[in-house]
């Protein structure tokens, strides 16, 4: 009865999540262009550490960025995690600026081994969302031009790792991508005898794309001491698209749009190529210390939608992370037991804009809190950054990201016995 109440939990946390993630979570202008603000971690864990991590082989933190660790779970053990993030952006241009604020659920992920070499994980986590509201005034036709989108991408997946040799494990995900992208253009005359003009165009998408990987691992002479090395990859996927366009002329009558004339209702099927990527991590844990550095980049030279490519070009990434735990065995001092983070990351990213390739940087720290009356851990995270520039006619956003998740420990699948 037990095991058949937690299945029924685990559905109901994926739905909740479905429609969580379908909410708007950014207010960015860039995401206008590709598939919107790309979510590269979720976790607080990994966002104090840079937003990398992915060799971090840690049998009570799951990485569904790096499927190879899912090998490193403790037997018997069952692992669950979720979060919120909260992300407060100030959007600056040459004359004004505006700050917006979003919270939304970061994840809902499970791991657990199946047996002493094989481990697997499955959840579901935000890759993509867009949300933005532009205005333009054309002088030549007297009228006013406003451009907004909202929608989202979310991820499934369901991943397996097995421990080929004592130093080194190999996992793979299978990941379906699901959700749907919405533009919308507005124009209207000041000349009221002229007709307004609206189109809508939604994007639906949905498909299966495979990420592999492979950890090694080795722990050094010195005491307490190894080191880590993660790669992980995918390849070209296209991805199942649909696109219903809508494009009518409408006139005010008081606050209500009244619809003149419909010139496009039309439905389309197509593709999406997604962009391979390559991820490759470093580790050294020494006794109190962990210091992670890595590196990543996608090839969005490659993207499209529709035969479209938006004049993306290729995104890289370099991030490292430091965390210090003073004495995780200790048992009178709180505060020793805590894990404390700090990282940065350096990301060139697919947008390239007035001959300007974009970049994000920021500066990130975090502590993690364990618990052991109930074997959950409280993580907490704070990333400063920044993303574009006022030159060149473009727009610069400094943000805040504050993270939070809760992770807890159970063992599953083993009969308890009663006296």
């Amino acid at each position: 009865m037990q095991i058949l109440n937690r299945k029924y939990i685990i559905i109901f946390c994926l739905f909740l999540a479905d429609f969580l993630f379908a909410q708007q979570t950014t207010s960015s202008p860039y995401s206008r262009f590709g598939l919107g603000d790309l979510k590269s971690q979720f976790s607080p864990v990994f966002n104090a550490l840079g937003g990398g991590g992915y060799a971090f082989n840690n049998s009570k933190i799951i990485n569904p960025y790096s499927p190879a660790t899912y090998s490193a779970f403790e037997p018997n053990s069952f692992l669950f995690s979720t979060g919120i993030n909260n992300e407060i952006t100030d959007i600056q241009s040459d004359s004004e600026n505006q700050t917006v604020n979003h919270i939304s659920l970061s994840h809902i992920i499970f791991g657990f081994p199946l047996n002493k070499k094989i481990g697997a994980s499955f959840g579901i986590i935000p890759y993509s969302s867009i949300g933005y509201t532009l205005e333009n005034r054309d002088e030549i036709y007297n009228a006013n031009m406003l451009y907004t989108g909202d929608g989202g991408i979310s991820k499934v997946y369901l991943g397996g790792a097995f421990n080929l040799h004592q130093n080194l494990s190999i996992g793979a995900n299978a990941s379906y991508l699901f959700g749907g992208l919405n533009r919308r253009k507005k124009l209207e005359f000041d000349d009221e005898t002229i007709f307004n003009s609206r189109s809508n165009s939604l994007i639906n998408l949905k498909g299966v794309f495979y990420e592999f990987g492979a950890v090694y691992f080795k722990e050094l002479d010195q005491k307490n001491s190894s080191i880590s090395i993660a790669i992980n990859t995918s390849n070209n996927t296209d991805i199942k698209a649909k696109r219903t366009d809508l494009v009518e002329t409408f006139e005010y009558s008081g606050v209500y749009e009244i619809v003149k004339d419909t010139f496009v209702n039309s439905v389309e099927k197509g593709n999406m190529i997604l962009p391979k990527y390559t991820n490759l991590g470093l580790a050294y844990s020494m006794e109190k210390w962990l210091l992670i550095f890595d590196y990543s980049t996608q090839n969005w030279s490659d993207y499209s939608l529709f035969d479209e490519s938006d004049s993306l070009v290729n995104s890289k990434r370099f991030s490292g992370g430091l965390q210090y735990t003073p004495d995780k065995s200790s048992v009178t001092q709180f505060y020793k037991r805590c894990h404390y983070r700090v990282g940065f990351a350096i990301n060139t990213t697919p947008l390239q804009i007035n001959n300007s390739q974009l970049e994000d940087k920021s500066l990130s720290f975090g502590i993690g809190v364990p618990i052991k009356k109930n074997k959950s851990t409280y993580d907490f995270s704070l990333v400063l950054g920044q993303r574009g520039t006022t030159n060149n006619n473009l727009l610069k956003e400094n943000y805040i990201k504050i993270g939070l998740s809760m992770s807890f420990e159970g063992i599953w699948f083993v009969k308890q016995k009663y006296n």
